[in-house]
């Protein structure tokens, strides 16, 4: 059968709806937001929206559609054809035939874009920032001219390419805030309209920075006067829509833009980006395609698909339908089509297309350099939606919430908790984890360390666990964070259920692994002793919450002996029945 292309790796509307390739309409989304409020339609109920979503999550097809929506798709009549500039020009209505806001196309007029992402501004320098900025505008500047539109340029300094106006040093001579206020009143009175300015991935720079040693203040400075510029035009503006993975910039970069409306958690918005069960309606051809070349049944491959790639919560756990990351989806469903699929499968299993794409590793940076702990308890709902976080005094498991390695579940208490969204998350920041101390975990391995810990032999388990460290560089583990990650990346690779820093009244148990009749409450050490470590479980009771669940809970202290040049550390470990006397001694 001939299905229409899946284009994972697309993320413009127009290319997508000229080539006629699928496009699952969200649009239904946007109703609220776009929909023209007043006597003549032109305003909107919202001018100043932000939108956080994980890397990898649809943010630039969605501006895309937004650029789509309010300008169409304008022709490209180079600069000598600037007489004939239509602003009408751009066929919106043709593009969004058969969606959820055709008719809202209908009813509103175009609108000039200045469309920026910021993702190409990333630079190690506040300087260079800058310089970065100037040239992705006059990239900007350039489309316009492609499209005939004056921009205020002088003619002798365009050419098929724009540039901005530099000293005989080759610096630029104005700021980046003065050539978008240019372009924007010269668009403005072309169109005759109130231009709208999209700005996706507003973060890169500053999330560039994180788990490195540099201050990122001369670069939010940089910023501040760029984004102030927007509450500036306040009264000249349409609309402004501002995208990125994160809301860590808010109160160091938003501060002079302090009438944004933030969507992010708004129920309204939750299945904006990402497929939800209704939207696999969409693509059943192509799940019945590829359950046929895997040889298994339609409802199997999409219950398999639904714990590798949905799980992500966007809204309130219990309210909000959970979503499917849209990009990893897609390709799945994309390279399940092939006849070959199924020996793919069978040898490497669900792929995992996050770690391919959409890896912070940023994440991984500060996890490995000791700078986070590797959970937290999350605020209540209504206290996450408003809160915003320094970039110098960062919240580790809001930071994995917001970039998409974490979302909301509640647990059987109705209690919320941080958990990771879907199979392939989970696999993906282990191995990430993993590979930064340069060895990876066979299967036979895995399943080895998994049978001791549900055996309670605890004999095999420090054997396998000090045969696998053994294959790793001696000087990639320094310390007590060190070991505790790659106990923490073994148990998500072993698909056990587990916790780690479980918060109690005592303080933190460093890992929790649970089965059905027992749970093992680990607490690590460094170069100190296996009796310091059952002695703290003791001592903080770590554990008790078990106790009337019928579940034997097992207290392990791990020691982890090393500091030795070139050799992994050497494991001791010691077990206690918690509430019982009887106790294992201590083994070298």
């Amino acid at each position: 059968m001939d299905l229409p292309s899946l284009h994972p790796d697309q993320s413009e509307f127009i290319s997508i709806r000229r080539a006629g390739g699928l496009y699952v309409d969200k649009t239904g989304h946007l109703h609220k937001l776009l929909a023209p409020v007043g006597n003549d339609n032109s305003r909107l109920q919202v001018k100043y929206v932000f939108l956080a979503r994980p890397r990898r999550f649809g943010k630039t097809l969605l501006v895309s559609t937004l650029e789509a929506f309010f300008q169409g798709d304008l022709p490209q009549l180079g600069s000598s054809a600037k007489a004939v500039f239509d602003p009408d020009a751009g066929e919106r209505g043709e593009l969004f035939l058969g969606t959820a806001i055709e008719e809202v196309v209908r009813q509103t007029r175009p609108h000039p874009v200045v469309r920026l992402n910021m993702a190409m501004t990333t630079s190690d320098t506040p300087d260079g920032l800058r310089r970065r900025l100037l040239a992705h505008l006059e990239s900007v500047y350039s489309d316009w001219c492609e499209r005939g539109a004056e921009t205020g340029i002088e003619s002798e300094t365009r050419g098929d390419y724009v540039r901005f106006a530099r000293t005989p040093e080759g610096a630029y001579r104005e700021t980046p805030s003065e050539h978008v206020e240019l372009l924007l009143r010269e668009l403005k009175r072309q169109f005759n309209a109130a231009p709208v300015v999209l700005i996706d991935e507003y973060d890169a720079p500053l999330t560039h920075l994180l788990g490195r040693d540099m201050d990122p203040e001369p670069f939010i400075a940089v910023l501040r006067e760029f984004f102030g510029l927007l509450k500036h035009l306040e009264n000249r503006l349409h609309f402004v829509f501002i995208t990125g993975i994160s809301r860590f910039a808010h109160v160091n970069l938003f501060s002079a833009l302090n009438n944004l409306t933030d969507i992010s958690w708004g129920l309204d918005y939750s299945g904006l980006c990402g497929f939800d069960e209704s939207d696999m309606r969409d693509l059943l051809p192509y799940l019945q395609a590829g359950a046929a070349n895997l040889g298994k049944p339609v409802e199997q491959v999409v219950q398999e698909l639904r714990d590798h790639y949905n799980g992500y919560c966007f809204g309130q756990p219990g309210l909000s339908e959970n979503v499917y990351n849209p990009y990893s989806l897609l390709t799945c469903l994309r390279d399940m089509q092939a006849a070959s699929a199924s020996d793919r499968w069978q040898w490497l299993g669900w792929p995992n297309y996050w770690s391919e794409s959409g890896t912070p590793q940023f994440l991984v940076r500060m996890a490995r350099n000791g700078d986070l702990a590797l959970t937290k308890d999350p605020p209540p709902v209504h206290q996450l939606m408003r809160t915003t976080y320094d970039l110098n005094n960062i919240d580790y498991g809001s930071l994995m919430l917001q970039t998409g390695y974490f979302t909301l579940r509640l647990d059987q208490g109705k209690r919320l908790r941080y958990d990771y969204p879907n199979n392939e998350v989970r696999l993906t920041f282990a191995s990430s984890l993993l590979e930064n101390f340069g060895r990876y975990a066979t299967t036979d391995e895995l399943t080895g360390l998994h049978r001791a810990l549900e055996a309670e032999d605890f004999v095999d388990f420090r054997t396998r666990l000090q045969t696998f460290m053994a294959g790793m560089p001696g000087e990639k583990i320094a310390g007590e964070t060190d070991c505790h990650l790659i106990l923490h990346a073994l148990c998500q690779l072993m698909r056990v259920e587990f916790q780690s820093e479980v918060h109690q009244l005592g303080g933190r148990s460093d890992l929790e692994v649970i089965f059905p009749g027992h749970v093992c409450v680990f607490e690590f050490k460094y170069n100190q002793s296996v009796e310091a470590a059952l002695e703290q479980i003791e001592a903080r009771d770590y554990g008790r919450r078990y106790f009337a669940s019928g579940r034997r809970v097992v207290a392990v202290g791990l020691n982890f002996v090393g500091g030795i040049p070139g050799k992994p550390p050497r494991i001791e470990y010691r077990t206690r029945v918690r509430g019982l006397s009887n106790s294992e001694t201590p083994r070298p």
